[in-house]
């Protein structure tokens, strides 16, 4: 038995060595440098609908592989907020934790739950944007709408999709449409809308919206009495702001 679990330590050391090798090689004019850690996370379950498998920690790596939600992976260790995981086919990859969670720890997990960074108090920027909503509804005679945290989470995680994965749509490349998303997410709704921006602040953000008239009808609408906000700060645009409606 400890000849076995010897030799399987070999083997996975090796299969992390090749891996760690061909990051390096594709690596050479790149100046940051990524430390491979082992980790304590021994397992994880895909979150997103699909995740691709890269070589390297970062989407500017070639892609390898692809695995689906619900899948369970093994984790060889981390390189910065990605993995190091061993697939079925004996192959070894790099994947973004963003759309993953724990399924399993080499030693027991700590008895406090390790917060999710999605949910949480709302920001100074979340809470302006939703006064600046119910601010325009007010004007219209129209009821404020309500915040929901469970919309407050799916908002914040497509603001960040945006972002990290440079598109600017409705339809995410990861999760999907937003009502695909609200429903992969467990968020029960009877009808749904959403709203993007990109834009430097808050303000010129929500104007931006009011003078679309799509844009402005769900913020005016009377469909909905729920409100989720998620924002990012952004490369390309300075923030993503997302706005999700729902009626339950």
């Amino acid at each position: 038995m400890k000849r076995s679990i010897i030799k399987s330590k070999t083997i996975i050391s090796s299969l992390v060595i090749i891996l760690l090798l061909s990051f390096c090689l594709s690596n050479v004019s790149n100046a940051k440098t990524l430390l491979f850690k082992w980790t304590n996370v021994k397992q994880i379950e895909v979150t997103a609908y699909e995740l691709n498998v890269r070589l390297g920690p970062s989407t500017s790596y070639r892609k390898i592989g692809m695995i689906s939600r619900g899948d369970i992976i093994d984790v060889l260790g981390t390189l910065g907020s990605w993995y190091v995981i061993h697939m079925k086919d004996g192959s070894v990859g790099v994947i973004s934790s963003t759309y993953t969670r724990v399924y399993s720890y080499y030693n027991p997990a700590p008895t406090t739950k390790e917060p999710d960074k999605y949910s949480g108090n709302l920001s100074p920027e979340e809470t302006l944007m939703i006064n600046l909503v119910n601010a325009e509804r007010k004007s219209a005679g129209l009821p404020a709408y309500k915040l929901d945290m469970e919309l407050m989470r799916v908002a914040r995680i497509k603001a960040e999709d945006i972002s990290t994965n440079k598109y600017f749509s409705h339809d995410s490349p990861i999760y999907g449409s937003p009502f695909k998303m609200l429903s992969d997410f467990s968020v029960d709704y009877k009808m749904a809308a959403e709203n993007i921006a990109g834009d430097t602040t808050v303000e010129t953000a929500q104007q931006s919206l009011m003078n679309s008239s799509s844009h402005k009808s769900n913020i005016l609408s009377t469909d909905y009495n729920y409100i989720g906000i998620g924002i990012v700060d952004d490369s390309r645009y300075g923030k993503v702001f997302v706005q999700m409606f729902i009626q339950k």
